[in-house]
C-alpha cells in the first residue's frame, strides 16, 4: 500500500497515456454489443453523424474515466477556481492571447512562404464541421478542452514540479500530437510552432494559476470560437 502510494502520481500518469492513446478502441464496444444481440446488424461507417456520434462516445467515456482518476485533485481545484474566478480567468485569458497571436503569425507564414495553407490537423476539424456541425461542436468544445488538458497537463504536471521543463515537455507534446500523425509533407512539420506555442500558452497558463480549470477555460473559448467561425465560414449553423 505504502508503495503505491509513493508512486501514485507516476502509476496515473501511465494510466492516463494508456487510455489516450487506445481510447478510439472505445468507440467500438457498442458496436460490438449491437453485433453481439443482432447477428444481422449493420450500419454504415460512412456516414459522418454515426462517425462522430461513436467519437462522442469514446470521448465520454475517456472523459469519465479521467475524472475518476483525478476526482479529488478536480473537486478541490474547482472549488478555488469558483471563489476565484477573476482572478484566474484575467490571468489565464491574458497569457492565452499571447500564444494565440504566435500561433496566427506563424500560420500567416506558413501559408504564405509555402505550399500548403492550413494544418491536416486543421482539415479534418473542418472536415467534421461540414459532415456534422452539431456533434462537432460538442467534441471540440466541450469534450475535447477537458480530455486534453487532463491528459497533456494534469498528469504532466503530477510527475514534473520544475517550471521550464513541465511548460516546455507538456507543451511541446501537446503541439506534436496534433501534428505528427498526420504528416503527409516535409512542409506540415512547420505547423509544430503553432501548435506548441499554444501548449505552451497553456501549460504556462496552468503552472502559474496552479489550477486546472484555468486552462480548460481558454481551451474550450479557443475551440469554441474557432469552430464557430469555421460553421459561419461553410455557411452552416448550429
Amino acid at each position: 500500500m505504502r508503495f503505491i502510494k509513493k508512486f501514485e502520481p507516476l502509476i496515473k500518469f501511465i494510466l492516463t497515456l494508456l487510455l489516450f492513446f487506445y481510447s478510439s478502441l472505445i468507440q467500438f464496444l457498442p458496436l460490438a454489443i449491437m453485433a453481439f444481440f443482432d447477428k444481422d446488424f449493420s450500419i454504415n461507417l460512412n456516414d459522418p453523424n454515426i462517425v462522430y456520434a461513436l467519437q462522442i462516445f469514446s470521448n465520454s467515456v475517456l472523459a469519465f474515466l479521467l475524472f475518476l482518476m483525478y476526482k479529488d485533485d478536480l473537486i478541490k481545484e474547482f472549488k478555488t477556481f469558483k471563489k476565484n474566478f477573476w482572478d484566474i480567468s484575467d490571468k489565464a485569458i491574458k497569457y492565452w492571447i499571447l500564444g494565440l497571436i504566435v500561433m496566427a503569425v506563424s500560420n500567416i507564414l506558413i501559408s504564405k512562404f509555402t505550399p500548403v495553407q492550413i494544418s491536416n490537423n486543421e482539415q479534418g476539424v473542418r472536415e467534421i464541421i461540414t459532415g456534422a456541425p452539431i456533434l462537432a461542436f460538442l467534441l471540440t468544445t466541450v469534450l475535447a478542452p477537458f480530455t486534453e488538458e487532463i491528459i497533456f497537463r494534469k498528469s504532466f504536471r503530477t510527475i514534473i514540479n520544475e517550471k521550464i521543463p513541465y511548460i516546455l515537455i507538456s507543451g511541446f507534446i501537446f503541439g506534436a500530437l496534433h501534428v505528427v500523425a498526420d504528416i503527409t509533407s516535409i512542409y506540415d512539420y512547420l505547423f509544430l510552432i503553432p501548435y506548441c506555442a499554444l501548449g505552451i500558452s497553456f501549460s504556462y497558463i496552468n503552472y502559474e494559476t496552479k489550477n486546472i480549470f484555468s486552462t480548460i477555460l481558454v481551451h474550450t473559448l479557443h475551440n469554441g470560437i474557432l469552430t464557430m467561425f469555421s460553421i459561419i465560414g461553410t455557411g452552416m449553423i448550429l
